[in-house]
């Protein structure tokens, strides 16, 4: 019972004892969040850069035009 009372009570490794950790974890989030952010907008630009392209090609396709006429008329 003892070593469980030591082990809930004992220190954690982390340096959480410092004034400035919650600061500094803030600080390690926020920068984190614009990198995200930033890389976000990377991937949108380069999507709409690929469906800009897709649709420029499929502008180019022309459908098939088949010469189908009417078999019916010559009888």
């Amino acid at each position: 019972m003892i070593n469980l009372v030591k082990k809930f009570f004992s220190p954690t490794i982390k340096d959480e004892s410092s004034a400035f950790y919650l600061a500094d974890k803030i600080i390690e989030l926020q920068t984190r969040v614009e990198e995200l952010e930033k890389e976000n907008r990377e991937l949108n630009d380069l999507i709409l850069e690929i469906e800009t392209s897709l649709k420029e090609q499929i502008d180019k396709i022309h459908p098939v035009i088949y010469n189908i006429s009417d078999s019916n008329k010559g009888t």
